[in-house]
């Protein structure tokens, strides 16, 4: 019984003062040096989006999502932690995109459109096109990884 009582005290030691391990991830990605390349145009009625990034010669792969909200950005490629849908399709006319790997980005603001569907048929493409032509939006992805 003792022999039990003690190997159960190891177990119970072993089991509580083990460390939790955090991984972390380096990712060469900045929005003054890297460029990126997309076939934005297989993002057509899609919702996800993905480039190829590269600084200083490293290429990374990203990819991310594209939403319709009824939340309008102030000035595009604004930054938001979270969004709102309405219930009623033709307010959801704002399109939004948001980096899901290698890290997460905050929500960057891409643009209007006058109708919901076309912006639920465009908005991944201009999340990816807008990667790929504007460093005004790798920045704002960039520079915007949240928890």
């Amino acid at each position: 019984m003792k022999k039990h009582l003690i190997l159960v005290g190891v177990i119970t030691t072993v089991l509580t003062t083990t460390g939790a391990h955090a991984v972390t991830k380096c990712v060469a990605l900045n929005s003054s040096s890297t460029t990126c390349t997309s076939n934005e145009t297989q993002y057509l009625n899609h919702t996800d989006w993905d480039a190829t990034c590269k600084t200083n010669g490293v290429s990374t792969p990203i990819s991310g999502i594209g939403i319709c909200s009824s939340t309008e950005g102030a000035s595009q490629y604004v930054t938001a932690t979270e969004l709102d849908t309405s219930y009623t399709d033709d307010e959801n006319l704002y399109c939004w995109c948001k980096m899901t790997s290698p890290a997460v980005s905050r929500w960057v603001f891409n643009s209007s459109t006058t109708s919901v569907g076309s912006c639920a048929q465009m908005c991944a493409y201009r999340c990816a096109a807008h990667v790929q032509n504007n460093a005004a939006m790798r920045s704002a992805l960039f520079s915007s990884f949240s928890d």
